[in-house]
């Protein structure tokens, strides 16, 4: 079964986060998934870092679009319509690359 391979980088949480960035990541998925299983995939990896307090966001950007919104620590998106498009929608010569830019609570 053919396969598209998925590139994940996601922002730094501070600054002693920043000693691992990009914080790059690659697997595999089957053409057939979905942006869902992206982020079930990574659910179960913990990519996204925990941050302590409340009120801060991730947000997927994927072909400069946000695509989706994880609030706070959530490991699952928000639900959206987005979640259940193919990869094939947005790869590109067999690669899917998506951009976690970390949204800091407001003070």
């Amino acid at each position: 079964m053919a396969e598209y391979l998925i590139k994940v980088e996601r922002d730094s949480v501070c600054m002693g986060d920043d000693i691992d960035a990009p914080h790059s990541y690659s697997f595999k998925l089957p053409c057939d998934a979905s942006l869902s299983d992206v982020f079930e995939h990574l659910a179960g990896k913990r990519y996204l870092a925990s941050v302590a307090g409340r009120n801060h966001s991730w947000e997927a950007i994927i072909c400069n679009k946000s695509l989706a919104k994880f609030l706070a620590n959530n490991r699952e998106p928000e639900a959206s319509v987005s979640l259940a498009a193919k990869l094939s929608k947005y790869e590109k010569d067999g690669v899917l690359h998506v951009h976690f830019k970390y949204n800091s609570a407001t003070t």
